[in-house]
């Protein structure tokens, strides 16, 4: 195994292993691990445990939440555990086993490429960063896009290999283990049993990745998935795939007014049972978009980008019954870009991924100026009645105080990204204030702080809002029965001063 000793060897050598998509960034670690396989990891946090040596796990470093940075310590990086050792069928389920440090992209290609079946398999869930690594994306529960129809990525998960921080190895099957009522017996692999009481909080019914899963009889794979790090090192996975549909087509309707476009989804989710994707772009990232994409509309200034599938058979029925939906909310055929041929169905979704792209460019200029400003972006998800009553709080809050903000997103989940870009300094203090007051709104409408993101360094104060503080205590008990020295990606989801 690879290791390199020494903070500045480190940062002269390996800062990009600091840091992840938050742009947060950490010089002081001693230890940077490779490590090739279980073994060298399990003999790697025996050397921590033994030395109180903090272990920060990356793996992809994708996140927007600072998970894989490093506070101080050691760092232990996934790459090299990037086989996939095949696909298997389990009680009529085909399965793909492979490591933690396999990037999704490569997931993809081996599925498509792969003749195991007389049909097309593939792996639904379809973060934004398809050069995540599979065992980030299990780590932080992570969703996209076709979540809408295919739920996140705890859907998928089939088994688990972890490896506790004394070097201890798991291996967890979904339907093997459970809890008995809110206590969980963890047999080790020398017998010997660990329990853990589960929390007593409750889960919002939303999607939700923030803190640990927990409910009365749960399985036990489910607590490591979603735990971000601070239980366990995910070395190998099992997930499931589905049959990939034969023909889906990509839509992107424009609409006059923000009540248009609501109306439309909240027809079209009821009567379009084929839709697999339902994202919301508002003015506010249309202003953005404008400069960038050639052909918007100039007096249509929101939009809905959706994807169905369809058969030859029913492709008349699907666009006969979209019209209608469209010219019951001011829009119409022509008013829509469409795509089924690949390239033209990745230009509609290029063009969702340009908006938080064009949103940091935005803000990197005006950072220039003002260094210690970022974008202000919430994760938060509410229950479906309670939608519309958030996005008019956003903007009963946004709307008097000028500021640039667009809301866009997930709207198939009631999960927009609400983000406001500042100006300068007293902009981004009113805006931080204004998360909080957000958070805060969401939790009372029984929704999440964190969707999908996750919690990591920089949402701690949000955590807090929706378990309070007896519920992170509950959470840090667990950790203190797995994690006996608290070494493992400390930082992240809990605050330094709830590990004392």
């Amino acid at each position: 195994m690879k290791i390199i000793e020494g903070k500045q060897n480190i940062i002269s050598g390996y800062s990009s292993y600091l840091q992840d998509e938050s742009k947060l960034s950490y010089g002081n670690v001693e230890y940077l691990a490779f490590p090739e396989n279980d073994k060298d990891i399990s003999e790697f946090l025996k050397f921590a445990s033994s030395k109180n040596i903090p272990v920060t796990i990356s793996n992809g470093k994708t996140g927007v939440v600072g998970g894989a940075v490093p506070l101080k310590g050691a760092l232990i990086s996934l790459e090299k555990l990037n086989k996939i050792f095949g696909i298997k069928n389990v009680d009529n389920e085909y399965r793909v086993h492979l490591q933690s440090g396999v990037v999704l992209s490569d997931l993809f290609a081996y599925s498509e490429n792969e003749s195991f079946a007389s049909e097309k398999y593939f792996y639904p869930v379809d973060v934004t960063e398809t050069t995540a690594h599979v065992g980030g994306t299990v780590s932080t529960n992570a969703s996209g896009e076709r979540s809408f129809k295919y739920g996140p990525t705890r859907n998928w998960v089939r088994a688990l290999k972890v490896i506790l921080s004394d070097g201890n190895i798991l291996n967890i099957e979904r339907n093997k283990i459970f809890a008995k009522n809110y206590i969980m017996d963890i047999k080790l692999p020398n017998g010997n049993i660990k329990t853990i009481d589960i929390p007593k909080y409750k889960m919002p019914s939303t999607k939700n990745a923030a803190g640990y899963y927990a409910k009365e009889n749960m399985d036990l794979i489910d607590l490591f998935i979603g735990s971000e790090g601070t239980l366990a090192v995910i070395t190998e996975l099992e997930l499931a795939l589905i049959k990939k549909p034969k023909n889906v087509m990509s839509l992107l309707s424009f609409f006059n007014t923000e009540k248009d476009a609501f109306n439309f989804f909240f027809s079209a989710v009821k009567e379009l049972k084929t839709a697999v994707v339902f994202e919301y772009f508002d003015n506010g990232a249309f202003e953005l978009l404008t400069p960038k994409i050639a052909g918007l509309p100039k007096d249509r200034k929101f939009a809905i980008f959706f994807e169905t599938e369809f058969t030859d058979n029913t492709i008349n029925d699907i666009t006969s019954n979209i019209e209608k939906l469209l010219n019951k909310n001011n829009s119409t055929m022509d008013d829509t870009w469409g795509g089924f041929a690949k390239k033209d169905m990745e230009k509609i979704r290029e063009i969702r991924y340009k908006i938080p792209e064009t949103i940091n460019e935005t803000i990197a200029k005006r950072k220039q100026k003002y260094p210690d400003i970022h974008k202000i972006s919430a994760d938060i998800a509410v229950p479906p009645d309670k939608f519309t009553e958030m996005i008019s709080y956003y903007k009963s809050k946004l709307e008097p105080l000028k500021f640039q903000y667009t809301i866009f997103g997930h709207i198939g989940e009631n999960h927009l990204h609400m983000n406001i870009i500042p100006n300068d300094h007293e902009e981004f203090i009113k805006a931080k204030e204004l998360h909080l007051d957000f958070a805060k709104k969401a939790v009372s409408l029984g929704g999440t702080v964190s969707a999908e993101h996750g919690i990591g360094k920089i949402k701690h104060q949000y955590l807090e809002v929706m378990y309070g503080k007896n519920g992170i205590q509950e959470m840090i008990a667990i950790k203190k029965i797995l994690d006996p020295k608290l070494i493992l990606n400390r930082g992240d989801v809990f605050p330094e001063e709830y590990l004392k």
